[in-house]
């Protein structure tokens, strides 16, 4: 009787206790996913027309946020940059 109740704790148990998330192979992609699109990667040495926005801007605003894509201006509005 004793082993019947262990083997029912230890399944009960198993069955309350979380998943962990496990790495996943082939670098993080499920075979199932498709590949990052093309326009965000650049060739080594190069900077996207995106990256080239966000570095000029950054040097013309120091207020500038990048995931508003906009910096403050004199009032405290922001304003989308047009570099």
């Amino acid at each position: 009787m004793k082993v019947v109740v262990t083997a029912l704790a230890l399944g009960a148990l198993a069955l309350s206790t979380p998943v962990l998330a496990l790495p996943l192979q082939n670098g993080g992609h499920d075979r199932h996913d498709t590949p990052a699109p093309r326009h965000e990667q650049a060739k080594p040495g190069k900077e996207t027309k995106q990256q080239r926005h966000v570095r000029a801007c950054k040097a013309k605003y120091r207020s500038y946020d990048v995931k508003r894509d906009a910096y403050r201006g004199q009032g405290g509005r922001w304003i989308k940059c047009r570099l």
